[in-house]
């Protein structure tokens, strides 16, 4: 990514608050931004990849927002090795949405083996 780019970055523990708090940093970034036409695809995605850490993880955590000339880019890191799965929920399932939701409110994401863990990340175009 060449695109000059603008940053937000949130350090959480692996607690449900967490999911709470990077939805709302990141609608205060996205209006920061003025990119209010995007900011419910963002949070939506930022809770999701948030929850997942929380949830499969259970380690420290790090969501980075970053915004380049045409997305804007959210990033979650965490300390555990496992690579997300994506699965397609049955009309009745109450979990397994998180990666389906991401899919679709994406242009394009993925996950990264990094050193100490992994990064799951989502662009959406602006």
């Amino acid at each position: 990514m060449t695109d000059p780019m603008t940053e937000t970055t949130l350090r959480a523990a692996p607690q449900t608050e967490a999911v709470e708090y990077a939805r709302r940093l990141a609608a205060r970034t996205m209006r920061t931004w003025s990119l209010l036409e995007r900011e419910e695809l963002v949070t939506a995605i930022v809770a999701e990849l948030v929850a997942n850490a929380v949830r499969h993880a259970g380690t420290a955590l790090e969501l980075r927002l970053l915004r380049g000339a045409d997305r804007v880019r959210v990033e979650v890191r965490d300390r555990a090795p496992q690579m997300p799965r994506m699965t397609v929920p049955g009309p009745l399932d109450e979990s397994h949405r998180g990666l389906f939701i991401v899919d679709r409110f994406a242009s394009r994401w993925g996950a990264e083996a990094v050193t100490g863990g992994k990064v799951v990340w989502a662009e959406v175009a602006v």
